[in-house]
């Protein structure tokens, strides 16, 4: 297939270079991926090139996509922050391997506290929640337990924490539970909460474990 990248942007030829992907051999797909080389930035943020990334990602074997995760070094935070950048940054998450993903979910990390109250960045960290390392865990944990009682109670981050309470090792978890029961009046409030309500149910179902 010639020219993926101009097809890749478009919005029928996207579909078009979806479709060879899954019927290419694994050697032809490794060709299309290579010409989506020196565009990675503008294929995240394309509403049309972000889905043949997100197919490159599921379908072709880590070291081949090495050059994705390169040309997004030090754009990690802006790419979370994009409503189709945030997509292959999950698809990356889920399909490379950790030593692979940690230059950029250190970037990741770094924002998080931010990334966190994001419409786009916070299924971002919660696929680190979900994926990462016990130790890149412990640094979102560590985040939520600093302002645990806001975020809990954010329509956005009261997702984060709720993952955060399935996904931490026990400790952290309990950390976290902690935090939120320390006063009884505020845990009253959060339980009454329109965004809490959901966390102290997640919390409840940890306390039970």
């Amino acid at each position: 297939l010639e020219q993926a990248w101009p097809l890749a942007a478009s919005p029928a030829g996207c579909r078009v270079v979806q479709r060879a992907l899954d019927l290419a051999t694994g050697q032809e797909q490794i060709m299309i991926a290579e010409q989506m080389r020196g565009h990675v930035r503008d294929a995240s943020t394309s509403p049309h090139a972000n889905h043949v990334l997100q197919k490159c990602v599921e379908l072709l074997p880590p070291e081949n996509l090495q050059f994705i995760l390169d040309e997004m070094k030090g754009h990690a935070v802006v790419t979370a922050r994009h409503r189709f950048g945030c997509r292959v940054l999950e698809r990356l998450i889920e399909y490379c391997p950790t030593w692979q993903t940690e230059g950029l979910l250190e970037e990741v990390l770094t924002g998080a506290s931010q990334l966190c109250r994001h419409t786009f960045g916070n299924f971002v960290v919660q696929h680190v929640l979900e994926h990462g390392t016990a130790s890149q865990r412990h640094v979102v944990a560590e985040m939520l337990y600093a302002d645990i009682q806001r975020l809990a109670r954010h329509r956005v981050a009261s997702h984060v924490v709720r993952a955060a309470l399935v996904h931490c090792v026990p400790e952290d978890r309990q950390r976290l539970v902690t935090a939120m029961r320390a006063d009884a009046g505020e845990l009253a409030d959060l339980a009454h909460h329109h965004c809490g309500s959901f966390v102290v149910r997640e919390m409840r179902r940890e306390m039970r474990r």
